[in-house]
């Protein structure tokens, strides 16, 4: 059995608003389509471009989808190193596997802004994690893991009134609609507190806040 940890579900939900929020600006937005003709059980597949912000939810290989978590993880690189999608089963020879990516500046990061970085910004803040135990007779009873609860603080920057209100209200929608979107071992989501708190003057941006629950399954090893 494979250890897992909460920092791998964090990325995957970084990924998810990455993928599924759309940035006003000219930062990273372009997809990059990379394919590659698999070795007989070729599992690794290394990305040429460095500073990959985030894989697609899904890829393909041989035209069959697979989906992140359940049939391929990413490695991500930091700074200059290279970012590797691993299969968990090996392609068959001659399979072309395609991947979807974008690289470069992100809107969306898990760090607070400075204040003079490109706006909009969306912030996602880790604010606490608990663990819940299975019950008798649950799923995750005969196995290795337990739930954890998680909340996240999600903070909008701009120096458009209205477009923090938009981007705001977009990122509000995405995490109510995530259990939906089927991501990785992902149970429970919520959305709440959605707050304007106008403009500030110190960080020069019009500020908007939310929180948002979710429960994980997470393993660990013998």
């Amino acid at each position: 059995m494979v250890e897992e940890y909460i920092y791998e579900r964090e990325r995957d939900l970084l990924d998810y608003l990455r993928n599924n929020l759309d940035d006003p600006s000219t930062r990273g937005t372009d997809v990059v389509d990379e394919s590659f003709v698999a070795t007989a059980s070729q599992i690794d597949f290394v990305l040429a471009n460095t500073l990959v912000k985030n894989v697609a939810e899904t890829i393909t290989v041989d035209g069959v989808t697979k989906r992140k978590g359940y049939d391929f993880t990413v490695a991500y690189g930091e700074g200059t190193s290279t970012t590797t999608v691993t299969l968990l089963t090996g392609a068959t020879v001659d399979d072309i596997v395609l991947i979807s990516y974008h690289y470069g500046p992100s809107m969306t990061e898990r760090e607070f802004s400075r204040s003079d970085v490109v706006l909009p910004r969306v912030i996602m803040h880790f604010v606490i994690g608990e663990e819940e135990f299975a019950a008798l007779g649950d799923l995750m009873e005969e196995g290795k893991g337990s739930y954890i609860n998680v909340s996240f603080r999600l903070e909008i920057r701009d120096r458009y009134a209205n477009r923090a209100r938009i981007v705001a209200s977009k990122a509000f929608n995405l995490f109510r609609k995530l259990r939906q979107k089927s991501l990785f071992r992902t149970n429970i989501t919520r959305a709440g507190g959605l707050q304007n708190f106008d403009y500030d003057p110190d960080k020069e941006a019009y500020i908007w806040q939310f929180t948002g629950d979710i429960q994980w399954e997470i393993l660990y090893s013998d």
